[in-house]
């Protein structure tokens, strides 16, 4: 797999419509380099061989069928075999029925080739785009929308595919207008040059429409993005929709942005439609400036009447490449416009830092450091924006920290900070005094397991391990261990393993607790060595919260654990807590410490408090 700098240097695009173009296809043959050239190969002979078929329809009609009808001897090649005319166009129609099957045979191997070849850059993009997608932050995820990328995935690969589909026999065939004007050249240089005038007026009427047509893709495309964004939405937010009666407004939203898409494809097809047209009149008003000059030059001598005939043929016949040609050239904006939308997520990849390469001892629970760091998340836009100030915190091994502080403290930051997805702008975080930046697969040491649970569609086991290679017991200790055993052996169906259990697209046969226990398990499975939540047991009963806390650190070989808390009784499990407001680092010490002497983190414990009390009510039926 390529590195995101070898992929955004594939996809970089420079210089003039053409020299783009270029670019393209050179990236295309390069992805599929031994398909496309085959593709070519193929479309080159059956551009010869039609060459020929035309060459050979002129010779017949002035060495079998004039002498035919004036009586006279069949001559050439013909009338080396014979002197009947029947059995001479016998004879013909043989070599043109050969000529033919040997042509068809041609175009399905192309046709098959190509579209292989086709298909793997499709594919490649979808690579590209999933590879960068992948590396980058959640700063660029946050501030770029969900239909965007969808569209980079689905539409703008594909459409950054569309102008190849012709491509080889485009590529093929200019090897038959070559042929077509070598074999016009000889027969007449005026027969020559009228009928190749059709080339040059085609590339003038090119460079006009992708003036035009290319800010129109590049309209058409981002309407597109937005249907994508407010569909992925409404599907997201369905219950919120359904819940305050919000059907109307979301339906007139998705309204107005499918009229916005509607009217730039409309504008899309306005341009087209006079182009196509254009490119379809100019070969026939090329054939009849053949015939009346191909009827001067015969008149005068200098050509016989199946040099016209061949002439006019190979004309006509240029019709097809012609319009290959127009499809490529008229695709090709549009191309261009998703190419350069695929290179710009592919480059937004290459901005991110590369992991560091120093290998840490894996045994046992690590030991986390921050060090006077500034802490900053991407902003979007590739640049660091500092959200937490001088945080100084030490946790040991195998202990419990909890982190504490109201709503926008910056409690996420300092989770994201520990598994290296934000980033100290000064100061250092350490794992066993190596800095987290040069630690190489941060991941096999520092699990994350976030608020929001994502359950992918598929089976129990799929879920903790995502491709990993555990075993089945292993899977099983991590369920234990999470307090969701029994979930799973309920899923269970048909005598199978509950671990074989179908999920359904993003755990919504799951309750949002056994959500958040599954993605538990999912980070113990990995066996880390500093386990970080962030607030990820919030939906989970209080009492199987604590269980788990409690069996975290059991027999003495759990991790090192950084909780977010919001419960009172969490945060008394917790050997050390560290209370965060505005950004800073307010206090840190035990709990009844912190009650003693900060009266920010009072006035929080004693919420908390008052809401446990509310919840144990409600349980006991006081209330409500």
């Amino acid at each position: 797999m390529s590195s995101p700098n070898d992929a955004a240097a594939d996809y970089r695009l420079t210089g003039s419509f053409n020299r783009k173009a270029g670019q393209l296809i050179r990236h295309a043959m390069r992805t599929e380099r031994l398909r496309f050239s085959l593709a070519i190969l193929f479309a080159a002979i059956f551009s010869i061989l039609t060459v020929v078929f035309g060459t050979l329809l002129g010779d017949i009609t002035d060495d079998v069928v004039i002498p035919a009808v004036a009586g006279d001897p069949i001559r050439g090649v013909w009338g080396d075999f014979t002197q009947d005319p029947v059995a001479a166009i016998w004879i013909a129609g043989a070599v043109f029925l050969a000529i033919g099957v040997v042509n068809a045979v041609l175009v399905g191997l192309r046709r098959g080739v190509q579209g292989i070849a086709v298909a793997g850059v499709a594919a490649r993009h979808r690579r590209v785009v999933a590879d960068a997608l992948a590396s980058l932050p959640l700063g660029w995820h946050r501030s770029n929308p969900s239909g965007r990328l969808l569209s980079a995935m689905s539409s703008d690969s594909e459409s950054a595919t569309n102008t190849l589909h012709p491509f080889a026999f485009t590529v093929g065939s200019f090897v038959m207008m070559f042929a077509a004007g070598w074999s016009m050249w000889r027969m007449d240089p005026w027969l020559a040059v009228t009928g190749l005038a059709v080339v040059p007026v085609i590339f003038a009427i090119n460079l006009a429409y992708e003036k035009i047509i290319t800010p129109r893709w590049d309209l058409g495309q981002s309407r597109r993005a937005d249907v994508s964004t407010i569909a992925h939405e409404s599907f997201e937010g369905g219950t919120v929709v359904k819940a305050l009666g919000a059907e109307k407004i979301e339906s007139d939203r998705f309204r107005d942005a499918v009229l916005g898409l509607r009217d730039a494809d409309i504008r899309v097809g306005k341009t087209s439609a006079w182009f196509e047209p254009m490119m379809d009149v100019v070969v026939p008003l090329g054939s009849v400036a053949l015939m009346i000059v191909g009827a001067i030059r015969a008149d005068a001598g200098y050509v016989s009447v199946g040099n016209v005939v061949s002439a006019i043929y190979l004309v006509t016949l240029m019709a097809v490449p012609i319009r290959g040609l127009g499809w490529v050239l008229g695709q090709m904006p549009q191309a261009l416009v998703a190419f350069r939308r695929v290179g710009e997520i592919a480059q937004a990849a290459t901005e991110i830092d590369e992991p560091g390469s120093v290998e840490v001892e894996r045994a046992g629970a690590g030991a986390l450091a921050f060090s006077g760091a500034d802490i900053g998340a991407d902003d979007g836009d590739g640049n660091l924006a500092t959200i937490l100030t001088d945080v100084s915190l030490e946790l040991r091994p195998g202990t419990v920290t909890a982190l504490v502080g109201a709503t926008g403290s910056g409690k996420s930051t300092v989770a994201l900070a520990a598994t290296r997805l934000a980033r100290p702008t000064q100061g250092a975080i350490t794992l066993d005094d190596t800095d987290l930046e040069v630690i190489a697969s941060l991941g096999d040491h520092v699990a994350l397991v976030p608020q929001t649970a994502f359950v992918f569609a598929g089976s129990v086991r799929e879920n903790v391990t995502l491709g990993e290679d555990y075993s089945d017991e292993q899977v099983w200790k991590a369920l234990d261990q999470a307090n969701v055993v029994d979930v799973v052996e309920r899923l269970a169906k048909d005598g199978k393993s509950g671990l074989d259990a179908t999920l359904a697209e993003r755990g919504m046969n799951l309750s949002g607790g056994q959500r958040q226990r599954l993605a538990l398990a999912r980070a113990l499975v990995r066996q880390p060595r500093v386990l970080v939540l962030d607030d990820a047991t919030s939906a989970v009963d209080p009492r199987v919260e604590q269980e788990i806390l409690r069996g975290l650190s059991a027999d003495g070989q759990g991790p090192t654990v950084l909780i977010i808390a919001y419960r009172l009784a969490s945060i008394q499990l917790a050997d050390h807590v560290v209370h965060v407001d505005s950004g800073r680092v307010v206090d840190a010490g035990t709990h009844d410490d912190l009650v003693a002497r900060d009266a920010g983190y009072r006035e929080l414990v004693l919420a908390y408090e008052e809401d446990s009390k509310r919840q144990k009510e409600q349980e006991a039926g006081y209330i409500g």
